[in-house]
C-alpha cells in the first residue's frame, strides 16, 4: 500500500515538472511575441502565464522540501522511486549550500545576458 502510495506522490511529482517545463518554456518564447502583437492585452496573457507557471513551481518546491530532495542527484534517485544511502545522503547534504551560491551566481550572469541582449535589441531597433 506505501509502495502505491509513494508510486502515485511520484507520478504527480513527474507529471508537475513536465507542466512546469512547458509552462516556462511557452511563457519564455511568447512574451516578446504577445506583448508586440497584442499590446496590453499581450502583457496581460503573459503575466496569467507566469501565475500558473509560478503555480506549479511552488507545487514542485514542497514536494522537493516534504521529501527533502535538493540536488541533483536527489531529485534524479527520487523520480526513479530509489532512496540515497546514509554516506550518499550525507555527501549530497554538504554540497548544498555550495550549489545555492553557485545557483544564484549562475542566475545572475543569465539575467545579465538576457538583459544586455535586451538593450542590443533596442539600440538596433531604434
Amino acid at each position: 500500500m506505501r509502495e502505491e502510495i509513494n508510486k502515485a506522490e511520484l507520478q504527480k511529482f513527474n507529471r508537475y515538472g513536465s507542466i512546469f517545463t512547458l509552462l516556462m518554456v511557452l511563457s519564455i518564447v511568447s512574451a516578446v511575441p504577445l506583448a508586440v502583437f497584442l499590446g496590453y492585452y499581450g502583457l496581460m496573457i503573459t503575466g496569467i502565464l507566469f501565475v500558473i507557471t509560478m503555480y506549479f513551481a511552488i507545487k514542485i518546491e514542497k514536494y522537493k522540501k516534504d521529501n527533502d530532495i535538493q540536488t541533483y542527484k536527489e531529485i534524479v534517485s527520487f523520480t526513479e522511486g530509489k532512496r540515497l544511502d546514509e554516506i550518499e545522503r550525507n555527501q549530497e547534504y554538504g554540497k548544498r549550500p555550495y550549489q545555492k551560491i553557485l545557483s544564484a551566481f549562475a542566475c545572475a550572469i543569465i539575467a545579465f545576458l538576457v538583459c544586455m541582449l535586451f538593450v542590443w535589441l533596442l539600440k538596433s531597433f531604434i
